[in-house]
């Protein structure tokens, strides 16, 4: 009996891998968008303590703030933390009704094992919660940026080194940001090189 029970598991686990293999794939931009945001992300680990943080920034097409995000996320590698700020920023989005949305990264590795559903690493279940809501969205697309354009969410990643754990969510943006963003602004954040996989 349990090796029947086993057999169907296997099975089922085996069709569903196979059905989302070929079917997450993102929009390429040239497809419409109506009302678009934007998510920005990024995660630090400090040298000393080996504590990770996570924080993004969310805007409209002009760039305006909507929303921040930042947590602390104890011990974890690097690739973990980027992989948490990305989810913990399409969670808040579903949240609030947003349905399309163009995800703006800096780090490409990141971005491939989201889009590689066959993933075997342990990281792949944070890999799959990102996908299972991206489904969810309208129209989404991913966007590579450099570092250097990405300093609001950097910032606020790292403010979270002297947070709480808990996922703290800032409506307005605080004074250390501020200045960040305007130095986004004059980046031209919308002619970053986009990302082919």
């Amino acid at each position: 009996m349990v090796q029947v029970s086993l057999s169907w598991a296997n099975h089922l686990f085996s069709a569903l891998r196979a059905e989302s293999k070929g079917s997450f794939k993102p929009p390429t931009e040239k497809e419409s968008f109506g009302a678009p945001i934007f998510l920005n992300t990024n995660g630090a680990v400090q040298l000393g303590s080996g504590n990770a943080v996570a924080g993004g920034v969310v805007r409209d097409a002009n760039e305006d703030w909507i929303f921040g995000y930042n947590r602390h996320l104890r011990k974890c590698y690097i690739f973990n933390a980027e992989l948490w700020e990305i989810l913990e920023g399409l969670r808040l989005i579903q949240q609030r009704v947003h349905d399309e949305v163009i995800i703006q990264s800096d780090t490409m590795e990141v971005v491939k094992a989201i889009l590689d559903s066959t993933s075997s690493e342990a990281n792949s279940m944070l890999s799959r919660r990102i996908q299972s809501i991206l489904f969810q969205e309208k129209r989404w697309f991913w966007r590579y940026i450099p570092r250097d354009q990405n300093q609001v969410a950097d910032c606020l990643a790292k403010q979270a080194l002297i947070g709480t754990e808990n996922l703290q969510v800032f409506d307005t943006p605080h004074l250390m940001t501020c200045s960040f963003i305007d130095l986004d602004k004059n980046l031209n954040v919308y002619l970053f090189q986009n990302i082919t996989l």
